[in-house]
């Protein structure tokens, strides 16, 4: 999650939604950013402990949104299964996608959704 997405979130009166798999990734970036030095262990704590208190909720998805549905829209766009988690989501809940990448963004784009550059 970049700095501008997180103040855009911290302003929202409506809530994010997010698969359980960003737990996941955010969790994953931090982790990468402490052991290359980038981010100082208590700061990473500091900014994980951060994110609850912004409007996000996270969704648990049924086996047949992801073998189905997210595995569906992978094969059709060319997508990873993570990307399409998030898109397969979005296509569920009507929502806009926030995304720092272009083959995700392009297939939002192209089932009508808007795409914000996170």
């Amino acid at each position: 999650m970049t700095k501008a997405v997180r103040e855009q979130l911290s302003n929202l009166t409506d809530t994010a939604v997010v698969p359980a798999l960003w737990l996941y990734e955010v969790a994953n970036v931090v982790e990468l950013a402490v052991r290359k030095g980038r981010l100082p262990g208590e700061k990473a704590l500091a900014f994980l402990e951060s994110l609850a208190d912004l409007p996000i909720a996270v969704e648990n998805p049924s086996r047949a949104q992801v073998f189905v549905g997210a595995r569906m829209l992978a094969g059709q766009y060319q997508l990873t299964a993570y990307d399409a988690a998030y898109l397969e989501l979005a296509i569920r809940c009507k929502l806009p996608i926030a995304s720092l990448g272009r083959a995700l963004s392009r297939a939002a784009g192209t089932v009508g959704l808007n795409a914000v550059q996170a």
